[in-house]
Protein backbone atom coordinates (compact mmCIF):
# COMPACT_ATOMS: atom_id res chain seq x y z
CA UNK A 1 0.00 0.00 0.00
CA UNK A 2 1.37 3.63 -0.75
CA UNK A 3 2.09 5.69 1.52
CA UNK A 4 0.27 8.73 2.15
CA UNK A 5 1.86 12.35 0.47
CA UNK A 6 2.06 14.67 2.98
CA UNK A 7 1.13 18.39 1.70
CA UNK A 8 2.41 21.40 2.42
CA UNK A 9 -1.26 22.26 3.67
CA UNK A 10 -0.87 19.49 6.06
CA UNK A 11 2.99 20.80 7.35
CA UNK A 12 1.34 23.99 7.94
CA UNK A 13 -1.43 22.31 10.18
CA UNK A 14 1.40 20.84 12.27
CA UNK A 15 2.17 22.85 15.70
CA UNK A 16 5.52 24.64 15.51
CA UNK A 17 8.08 23.10 18.37
CA UNK A 18 9.65 26.40 19.18
CA UNK A 19 6.44 28.17 19.50
CA UNK A 20 5.53 25.66 21.75
CA UNK A 21 8.45 25.51 23.73
CA UNK A 22 8.45 29.20 23.87
CA UNK A 23 5.00 29.19 24.76
CA UNK A 24 5.21 26.99 27.70
CA UNK A 25 8.29 29.12 28.92
CA UNK A 26 6.41 32.18 29.31
CA UNK A 27 3.65 30.03 30.95
CA UNK A 28 5.87 28.82 33.36
CA UNK A 29 7.50 32.34 34.13
CA UNK A 30 4.38 34.12 34.72
CA UNK A 31 3.09 30.82 37.14
CA UNK A 32 6.55 30.99 38.70
CA UNK A 33 8.52 34.17 38.47
CA UNK A 34 10.56 33.96 41.98
CA UNK A 35 11.65 30.63 40.37
CA UNK A 36 12.94 32.23 37.33
CA UNK A 37 14.60 35.41 38.82
CA UNK A 38 16.56 32.76 41.29
CA UNK A 39 17.47 30.98 37.95
CA UNK A 40 18.65 34.42 36.42
CA UNK A 41 20.53 35.45 39.17
CA UNK A 42 22.32 32.22 39.98
CA UNK A 43 23.11 32.75 36.27
CA UNK A 44 24.29 36.14 36.70
CA UNK A 45 26.47 34.93 39.74
CA UNK A 46 28.26 32.34 37.83
CA UNK A 47 29.15 34.47 35.07
CA UNK A 48 30.37 37.33 37.55
CA UNK A 49 32.35 34.45 39.17
CA UNK A 50 34.27 33.30 36.35
CA UNK A 51 34.46 36.86 35.15
CA UNK A 52 36.48 37.74 38.62
CA UNK A 53 38.45 34.25 38.32
CA UNK A 54 39.55 35.44 34.63
CA UNK A 55 40.73 38.95 35.73
CA UNK A 56 42.49 37.63 38.92
CA UNK A 57 44.14 35.02 37.17
CA UNK A 58 45.12 37.58 34.45
CA UNK A 59 46.57 40.29 36.78
CA UNK A 60 48.53 37.47 38.96
CA UNK A 61 50.15 37.00 35.84
CA UNK A 62 51.04 40.09 34.88
CA UNK A 63 52.29 41.03 38.13
CA UNK A 64 54.71 37.39 38.27
CA UNK A 65 55.99 38.45 34.91
CA UNK A 66 56.60 42.04 36.11
CA UNK A 67 58.19 40.97 39.08
CA UNK A 68 60.39 37.96 37.12
CA UNK A 69 61.12 40.50 34.40
CA UNK A 70 62.37 43.14 36.43
CA UNK A 71 64.59 40.58 38.81
CA UNK A 72 65.87 39.04 35.77
CA UNK A 73 67.18 42.16 34.40
CA UNK A 74 69.43 42.60 37.64
CA UNK A 75 70.21 39.43 37.17
CA UNK A 76 71.64 39.73 33.63
CA UNK A 77 73.20 43.07 34.40
CA UNK A 78 75.14 41.57 37.09
CA UNK A 79 76.46 38.59 35.31
CA UNK A 80 77.48 40.20 32.74
CA UNK A 81 78.98 43.19 34.47
CA UNK A 82 82.45 43.58 34.92
CA UNK A 83 82.56 43.94 38.95
CA UNK A 84 82.62 40.51 40.62
CA UNK A 85 78.83 39.09 41.58
CA UNK A 86 79.31 39.03 45.49
CA UNK A 87 77.79 36.84 47.47
CA UNK A 88 75.60 39.40 48.94
CA UNK A 89 74.27 40.40 45.50
CA UNK A 90 73.87 36.83 44.72
CA UNK A 91 71.62 36.28 47.89
CA UNK A 92 69.91 39.27 46.92
CA UNK A 93 68.73 38.38 43.84
CA UNK A 94 68.35 34.51 45.11
CA UNK A 95 65.83 36.64 47.13
CA UNK A 96 64.04 37.92 44.78
CA UNK A 97 63.78 35.31 42.55
CA UNK A 98 62.71 33.03 45.64
CA UNK A 99 59.78 35.23 46.49
CA UNK A 100 58.85 34.83 42.65
CA UNK A 101 59.15 30.82 42.79
CA UNK A 102 56.79 30.48 45.93
CA UNK A 103 54.13 33.29 45.96
CA UNK A 104 53.76 32.69 42.06
CA UNK A 105 54.62 28.60 42.06
CA UNK A 106 51.96 27.53 39.50
CA UNK A 107 52.64 30.30 36.57
CA UNK A 108 55.27 30.66 34.15
CA UNK A 109 56.85 33.29 35.72
CA UNK A 110 57.17 31.00 39.28
CA UNK A 111 58.54 28.08 37.25
CA UNK A 112 61.21 30.44 35.86
CA UNK A 113 62.35 32.46 39.04
CA UNK A 114 62.73 28.47 40.50
CA UNK A 115 65.27 27.76 37.81
CA UNK A 116 67.26 31.00 38.51
CA UNK A 117 67.29 30.24 41.90
CA UNK A 118 68.89 26.98 40.91
CA UNK A 119 71.51 28.81 38.77
CA UNK A 120 72.04 31.54 42.18
CA UNK A 121 72.76 28.06 44.35
CA UNK A 122 75.12 26.80 41.60
CA UNK A 123 77.20 30.05 41.78
CA UNK A 124 77.05 30.35 45.26
CA UNK A 125 78.44 26.61 45.20
CA UNK A 126 75.50 25.32 47.19
CA UNK A 127 75.21 22.34 45.13
CA UNK A 128 72.86 19.92 47.25
CA UNK A 129 70.51 23.41 47.01
CA UNK A 130 70.57 23.77 43.15
CA UNK A 131 70.24 20.20 42.81
CA UNK A 132 66.73 20.36 45.00
CA UNK A 133 65.93 23.29 42.60
CA UNK A 134 66.89 21.74 39.90
CA UNK A 135 65.01 18.97 40.36
CA UNK A 136 62.02 20.50 41.44
CA UNK A 137 61.69 21.79 37.85
CA UNK A 138 60.99 18.29 36.64
CA UNK A 139 57.69 18.76 37.51
CA UNK A 140 56.70 22.09 35.93
CA UNK A 141 54.25 22.85 33.04
CA UNK A 142 58.10 24.56 31.37
CA UNK A 143 59.50 21.33 31.02
CA UNK A 144 56.33 19.74 29.64
CA UNK A 145 56.61 22.43 27.03
CA UNK A 146 60.33 22.08 25.99
CA UNK A 147 62.65 22.74 28.77
CA UNK A 148 63.29 19.32 29.81
CA UNK A 149 66.70 19.18 28.29
CA UNK A 150 67.98 21.69 29.70
CA UNK A 151 66.95 20.83 32.86
CA UNK A 152 68.78 17.40 32.82
CA UNK A 153 71.87 19.71 31.78
CA UNK A 154 71.70 21.11 34.83
CA UNK A 155 71.05 18.63 36.68
CA UNK A 156 74.03 16.43 35.41
CA UNK A 157 76.70 19.11 35.89
CA UNK A 158 75.26 19.85 39.38
CA UNK A 159 75.62 16.24 39.99
CA UNK A 160 79.25 16.71 38.47
CA UNK A 161 79.95 19.03 40.74
CA UNK A 162 78.96 16.91 43.70
CA UNK A 163 81.39 14.14 42.56
CA UNK A 164 78.35 12.04 42.17
CA UNK A 165 80.09 10.63 38.84
CA UNK A 166 77.77 6.97 38.35
CA UNK A 167 74.39 9.38 38.61
CA UNK A 168 76.01 11.78 36.25
CA UNK A 169 76.77 9.43 34.06
CA UNK A 170 73.08 8.26 33.93
CA UNK A 171 71.83 11.76 33.47
CA UNK A 172 74.36 12.61 30.80
CA UNK A 173 73.85 9.43 28.17
CA UNK A 174 69.79 10.10 28.96
CA UNK A 175 70.37 13.64 27.04
CA UNK A 176 72.85 12.12 24.76
CA UNK A 177 70.16 10.40 23.53
CA UNK A 178 67.97 13.00 22.41
CA UNK A 179 68.59 13.84 19.28
CA UNK A 180 66.87 17.07 19.23
CA UNK A 181 68.64 18.17 22.46
CA UNK A 182 71.22 21.32 21.82
CA UNK A 183 73.08 20.05 24.70
CA UNK A 184 73.76 16.26 23.15
CA UNK A 185 77.46 17.06 22.28
CA UNK A 186 78.03 18.66 25.97
CA UNK A 187 76.57 15.49 27.01
CA UNK A 188 78.89 13.19 25.00
CA UNK A 189 82.02 15.29 25.87
CA UNK A 190 80.70 15.22 29.53
CA UNK A 191 80.46 11.17 29.78
CA UNK A 192 84.23 11.05 28.85
CA UNK A 193 85.40 13.21 30.89
CA UNK A 194 83.81 11.54 34.04
CA UNK A 195 84.90 7.96 33.08
CA UNK A 196 88.25 9.84 33.34
CA UNK A 197 87.86 11.19 36.55
CA UNK A 198 86.95 8.21 37.51
CA UNK A 199 89.92 6.24 36.16
CA UNK A 200 87.97 4.28 33.90
CA UNK A 201 90.05 4.81 30.65
CA UNK A 202 88.69 2.23 28.46
CA UNK A 203 85.80 3.61 29.42
CA UNK A 204 87.07 7.47 28.51
CA UNK A 205 88.24 6.50 25.40
CA UNK A 206 85.30 4.50 23.89
CA UNK A 207 83.01 7.56 24.74
CA UNK A 208 85.76 10.15 22.99
CA UNK A 209 85.62 8.10 19.81
CA UNK A 210 81.77 7.64 20.04
CA UNK A 211 81.83 11.48 20.42
CA UNK A 212 83.99 11.61 17.65
CA UNK A 213 81.77 9.46 15.53
CA UNK A 214 78.78 11.45 16.02
CA UNK A 215 80.65 14.74 16.20
CA UNK A 216 83.54 14.86 13.43
CA UNK A 217 83.57 18.47 13.14
CA UNK A 218 83.16 19.63 16.84
CA UNK A 219 85.60 22.05 17.30
CA UNK A 220 87.41 19.98 20.26
CA UNK A 221 87.76 17.30 18.25
CA UNK A 222 91.89 17.52 18.02
CA UNK A 223 91.74 18.25 21.79
CA UNK A 224 89.69 14.80 21.78
CA UNK A 225 92.16 13.09 19.40
CA UNK A 226 94.63 13.80 21.87
CA UNK A 227 93.04 12.29 24.89
CA UNK A 228 92.56 8.95 22.98
CA UNK A 229 95.65 8.97 22.57
CA UNK A 230 97.43 9.96 25.92
CA UNK A 231 94.43 7.46 27.54
CA UNK A 232 95.62 4.81 25.23
CA UNK A 233 98.73 4.65 26.19
CA UNK A 234 97.95 4.58 29.68
CA UNK A 235 95.91 1.50 29.35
Amino acid sequence: MAEKKITRKDLLKEPDEFLTSTSKAILYSREHPRQVLLVCALLLLCLATAVGIYSYISQREKQSNKHFQKTAAEYEAATLSNEPLTTEKLEKLFNEFDVVAMNYATLPAGEKALLYTGHILFNKKDYKGALERYKGMQSTSLVKKGLAPLVLYHIGRTLLALDDYEQAVLIFDQLSKDTNSPYRREAYASIARIYELMNKNKEAVQAYRQYLKIFPEAPDAAFVKSRIADLSKQG
